[in-house]
């Protein structure tokens, strides 16, 4: 018999915040501090420094620095990166030219900066040899509005006094009067300074008010938004990167592999909290990868991937985690649907009433590509007065015809749900709004009715009253509203529970868009359909969750239900006897592995707790063959060594005992007590 292994130990809590002992850039090694200073100081986010500088070894620094240009890679997933050779190009270009009459590198010089950012202008207008005007340069751009640039402008650089090197021009802040050489005190005004630069040089002296050609200014006037474009410009690097990547890196680079940590793609989340027909609380969720990556395997394409869940409590401990395989193959003609729609990775699974923190893994098996994500889940206490669940809003729901047993992620009574990650819905769509009502009893279920609101913009665009009975099925609620009359735009849907007076009870609120376009793409579902769920499977499910969650004696009772209905599985009947442990039954726990003992390849799990029974029940001698049968057959473990010698040293065999600390303090010599207690034998 193989007994599966729970996993009741808690994995360390994933963080996104920075650790109060984040790292300098001083403490960086030198190659590091030379990148991040020199190399990508006016591309790199503030986001991306933080997390650089918080990671601790030389293979994370690494691997980000990998991430970080694949992130920047216009053909992800093609050699060469063009923008990373672009921009170490410019930045050999700005050092060999900028460089040159200036103690500056030349990566530092204005004109290094913004030749980096920008690369090269499309024209310079150089005046360097105008009478009593300073050296001055007009560099011309074309500008991405996307960024918020104009579509063409200027940069203007000059040498101030006549000395030094050249420094950017701010129309705001230096004026005409700073590049004309017998400016000083000589000029009443900007206006008079501007009239006597246009008589020296009228094209220069055009250009100096504005930054943006065709801005209608007059001497005199500031010219704001040449500013604002400085500004702009200098930002323009940090626009187009999704810093997501460097967030996931930071969270999951514990958690992934070496070969996936620079391969973050990006990915959305959907849960929902349903209460079945039965009572129990299910999390439904969706992730949805923004990529596909598939194999071809003799002329159709497989997909894999593997899921890794974690819900732990607001002190980090683990309350639940597990890993789960999905893999489809898909024919050419899928293959391009798959690409223009994505996927929707759908699942479920039994949740005990608390409030959570649920982190969420995908793997690309195939490509080594990752996205994750995490999520608050309110699972509410079936007791207390009525409220709302949070809105589900999805563009249409299926009948679903079941067997007893199975589960659909989704499904409602008769009806799957067809949500996905992003809410945005065509025209021809029926947004079908889904809640559920926990507490629903009595005058108000009899009395109340539902005010369904749909806000445009926040202005009122549709309300509805619908009675309660015709939104009803089983524990849930559905309304549905065709989208026809909807124009493109932002909405918000509220619902809301009136009691018979017409007095509002309790509500929840969901935005979504309309799209400009009548039909939406949506993703190719693979999802998780169980089939022949049995009653003890969930009640195995959420005892170990209590266990988790330190309520020994209702995981106790829940896990004794388990027992009693399928005494012979050996995953029930070990967490049944975790849960005994914990409430100091040893006698019975030993009653209940004993059995398991004796396979021919006993779990690890089974050997460890036989163990700690025997051992708390006095059993030294039997306690200490199952301590042993467990390092023969799966290696060494410090706190099994620990308690093997413990049971030697109560036999009075303090040599054995010796040996078996030793090697404990050789796994881990930090172990203070030990290496106490090992002393003091020796010295006896």
């Amino acid at each position: 018999m193989n007994v599966r292994n729970l996993g009741l130990t808690a994995l360390a809590a994933i963080v996104i915040c920075l650790p109060a002992g984040t790292e300098t850039r001083a403490s960086l090694p030198a190659r590091y501090q030379h990148w991040l200073a020199e190399e990508v100081v006016y591309i790199i986010t503030p986001r991306e420094r933080d997390v650089f500088l918080t990671l601790q070894t030389d293979r994370e620094r690494d691997i980000f620095i990998e991430a970080f240009w694949k992130n920047r890679n216009p053909s992800p997933g093609t050699e060469p990166n063009e923008f990373k050779e672009e921009h170490y190009r410019r930045l050999e270009y700005a050092n060999r030219v900028y460089g040159r009459s200036t103690p500056l590198p030349g990566w530092k010089t204005d004109r290094g900066r913004i030749h980096i950012i920008l690369g090269p202008p499309k024209n310079i207008e150089s005046y360097d040899q105008v009478m009593n005007v300073f050296p001055t340069e007009i560099w011309f751009y074309l500008g991405d509005p996307e960024l918020g640039l104009p579509t063409g402008f200027n940069i203007i650089f000059f040498k101030k006094m006549g000395t030094g090197d050249y420094v950017l021009y701010s129309p705001t802040q230096d004026g005409p009067q700073s590049l004309i050489a017998d400016s000083m005190g000589n000029y009443q005004d900007e206006v008079d300074a501007y009239r006597a630069l246009r008589k020296l040089e009228p094209n220069l002296a055009r250009q100096t008010l504005s930054l943006i050609p065709g801005e209608p200014l007059t001497a005199g006037s500031l010219s704001l938004a040449s500013d604002r474009l400085i500004a702009t410009v200098l930002a323009s690097p940090q626009k187009k990167v999704d810093v997501a990547y460097a967030n996931a890196l930071l969270k999951f680079k514990d958690f992934v592999e070496v070969e996936y940590t620079a391969n973050y793609i990006a990915g959305d989340v959907l849960l929902q909290v349903i209460q079945d027909d039965a009572g129990v609380f299910f999390v439904h969720y969706a992730i949805e990868p923004a990529k596909v990556s598939v194999e071809d395997v003799g002329g159709t394409y497989e997909a894999q991937f593997r899921l890794n869940g974690r819900i732990s409590d607001a002190g980090g401990r683990t309350v639940y985690q597990f890993d789960k395989d999905f893999r489809f193959n898909m024919a050419p003609g899928q293959l391009d649907d798959v690409r223009a729609k994505s996927i929707s990775i759908q699942d479920a699974f039994p949740l005990v009433p608390g409030t959570y923190n649920f982190d969420i893994l995908l793997k690309n098996t195939l490509s080594k590509e990752f996205t994750g994500a995490g999520r608050t889940v309110v699972v509410p206490d079936p007791g207390g007065a009525v409220r709302m669940s949070p809105l589900l809003l999805a563009y249409g729901a299926e009948q679903k015809d079941s067997r007893p047993g199975e589960r659909v992620p989704f499904k409602v009574g008769d009806e799957q749900l067809l949500c996905q990650t992003r809410k945005t819905f065509g025209a021809k769509d029926s947004l079908v709004v889904f809640f559920q009502l926990p507490g629903l009893t009595g005058e108000i279920e009899n009395s109340g009715t539902l005010r369904c609101e749909f806000l445009r913009e926040d202005n009122e665009f549709l309300t509805r009253t619908v009675r309660i009975a015709e939104a009803r099925q089983g524990k849930s609620f559905l309304v549905v509203q065709p989208l026809l009359t909807f124009p493109p735009g932002y909405y918000q849907a509220r619902v809301a529970l009136l009691d018979g007076k017409g007095k509002e009870v309790t509500g929840s609120k969901e935005n979504f868009e309309v799209s400009l376009v009548p039909t939406v793409p949506r993703p190719l579902v693979v999802s998780k359909v169980i089939r022949a769920v049995k009653i003890e499977d969930d009640l195995l499910t959420t005892g170990v969750q209590l266990l988790n969650s330190g309520d020994f004696e209702a995981a106790r009772k829940r896990l004794f239900d388990a027992y009693h209905r399928d005494p012979g599985r050996p995953d029930i009947s070990l967490a049944y006897s975790q849960a005994l442990f914990r409430s100091n039954d040893f006698r019975r726990v030993k009653e209940i592995l004993l059995p398991f003992a004796g396979d021919t390849q006993p779990a690890s799990d089974v050997l460890a707790l036989l163990g700690q029974a025997c051992q708390a029940l006095g059993e030294w001698q039997e306690a200490s063959g199952y301590y042993a049968a467990y390092l023969s057959r799966y290696g060494m473990n410090i706190e099994i060594l620990n308690y093997l010698g413990t049971c030697y040293f109560q036999l009075g065999n303090r040599e054995e005992a010796l040996k078996a600390w030793a090697k404990s303090l050789e796994l881990n010599p930090g172990q203070e007590k030990i290496k106490n207690l090992v002393e003091s034998l020796k010295k006896k």
